[in-house]
C-alpha cells in the first residue's frame, strides 16, 4: 500500500523515489541504495524504480527537478542501457 498516492504500487516504487530523491545528496543516495538493496536489486525492485523514476522525469520535462534531471536520467539509463526522450527543460 503506497501512502502517497493512495493504492497500491510496484515493489521498489517507494524505494526508488526515496533513492531518486537522494540524489542531490551522492553519500545519501549511496546510503539509500544499500538499504534498500534487498528490493532495489530484485527484477520487481527494478521495475518499481523505473516507475518512480518513470514519474519524475515526466515532471522534469515540466521544468521541475532541473538540480537532479541529469542524475535521474543516469540512473534510467544504468537500470535500461537507454537514455530516457525527455523533451528539453524549459
Amino acid at each position: 500500500m503506497d501512502w502517497e498516492c493512495w493504492g497500491s504500487v510496484l515493489v521498489g516504487f517507494d524505494a526508488g523515489l526515496l533513492h531518486a530523491y537522494s540524489l542531490r545528496v551522492p553519500a545519501v543516495a549511496a546510503r539509500v541504495r544499500t538499504e534498500f538493496t534487498h528490493i532495489l536489486d530484485s527484477p520487481a525492485g527494478r521495475v518499481g524504480e523505473l516507475a518512480a523514476l518513470c514519474e519524475m522525469l515526466q515532471s522534469v520535462a515540466r521544468g521541475e527537478y532541473a538540480d537532479i534531471a541529469d542524475a535521474l536520467m543516469d540512473r534510467a539509463y544504468e537500470l535500461t542501457g537507454r537514455r530516457p526522450p525527455v523533451p528539453p527543460r524549459r
